[in-house]
């Protein structure tokens, strides 16, 4: 069972306030989490772990009436480490640059902390391709916001010096990100639908992951991914209600790039560094029941290459997610959740791996507003 102590995500926008007045007059909005996991195979319970995932701390505050500043910073596996932080700037014509350090505005989950998940985990395809941080990046992005009411359309455009927390899947060099996405929304409020492709690419040089020949990490890098993300909301009696259905769900295409120093050790080749990694590709889909403010049930489903399939002849991963969620107060969540996990590696060999999951949230002060 996973029991996480983090910042809560559907009840932020109403949570978020200023925690006073501020330096020389100006708002300074502060708040902190906490995330810690309980996790227990249901085969061998004595493996069940506990760990302090993050301690998030969270600042925010208006420059001016164009600017905001966001910052958070995570103590994550005995390590501190600057997450996001940056400068929002509204610009004429519907324009807005962001720039800083961000998570990159690809796909709907990448955009997400890992405790404001849907689910207490990440899907198959984001944990095996991206990592379960999703992409982050050092530079900025461009969003321009059409004149139109209903539905809306929104473009990005971003360019990163690097993309961070994809370890043996990083892009170097300065990696770019294409964006666009549509807002509509029935006249009564009560549906909603989110829906946006993303692309990422590279530009200029960059190196490839260090690693030893075992290590399939450096076989090789990300060329580009290519995500496709839809999300709708059923709220029926009105969003205050609390009662309704989403489902949501994302596709990812990743393209990689051969390393030609990297031999791949194996027994029957005897490393071979003409090996081409070639592609991968997953999805996750899911729907949400909620019966009231408090109350919610879930499941996902995901199906998923595993990093560089093509290498392991065709490897993927496939896994039901059922959960429960039980809203205490705005600031406090309890999420009980199982999985099962099927793999299939190359050599035919197959894996069932049952988990089960107890997730708490709780956050105080000021959270940043989460997307719809």
């Amino acid at each position: 069972m996973v029991l996480a102590l983090g910042m809560a995500g559907g009840a932020v926008q109403k949570a978020s306030a200023s925690s006073g007045g501020g330096l020389f007059g100006t708002p300074i909005e502060i708040g902190m989490g906490f995330d810690a996991v309980l996790e227990a195979p249901i085969e061998a319970l004595v493996d069940t772990e506990f760990e302090l995932r993050e301690i998030e701390l969270n600042i925010g505050a208006p420059v001016d009436p164009y600017f905001h500043l966001i910052a958070t910073m995570v103590f994550d596996e005995d390590e501190f480490e600057l997450e996001e932080a940056f400068v929002s700037v509204i610009l004429p014509l519907s324009f807005k640059l962001q720039f800083g350090r961000e998570m990159l505005p690809f796909g709907y989950l990448n955009r997400l902390h890992p405790h404001d998940f849907p689910q207490v985990d990440a899907p198959f395809a984001y944990d095996e391709f991206l990592t379960d941080h999703g992409m982050i990046g050092n530079g900025g992005h461009l969003e321009w916001l059409a004149p139109l009411i209903n539905p809306t359309l929104t473009l990005n455009a971003g360019i990163y010096d690097s993309i961070q927390h994809s370890v043996g899947r990083r892009m170097g060099g300065n990696p770019y990100v294409l964006r666009a996405q549509t807002f509509i929304q029935s006249g009564s409020g009560q549906h909603s639908v989110l829906a946006g492709a993303s692309y990422v690419g590279m530009l200029g040089e960059r190196d490839y992951a260090a690693g030893r020949e075992s290590d399939p990490r450096a076989r090789g890098r990300i060329q580009d991914v290519l995500g496709f993300d839809i999300k709708y909301r059923w709220d029926i009696f009105g969003a205050r209600s609390g009662r309704g259905l989403t489902l949501g769900g994302e596709y990812l295409f990743v393209d990689y790039d051969r390393n030609p120093e990297h031999e791949i050790y194996d027994p029957d080749t005897g490393g071979d560094p003409t090996l081409d990694p070639g592609s991968d590709r997953g999805f996750f889909a899911y729907a949400h029941w909620d019966f009231d403010r408090f109350w919610g049930l879930g499941y996902r489903y995901d199906h998923s290459d595993v990093l560089f399939s093509s290498l392991e002849e065709d490897a993927w991963s496939m896994g039901h997610t059922i959960y429960a969620q039980w809203w205490g107060t705005e600031f406090s969540r309890l999420r009980l959740q199982y999985q099962l996990r099927d793999t299939r590696w190359g050599d035919g060999e197959r894996g069932l791996e049952h988990l089960a999951t107890l997730q708490g949230t709780f956050f105080i002060g000021w959270h940043p507003p989460h997307r719809f």
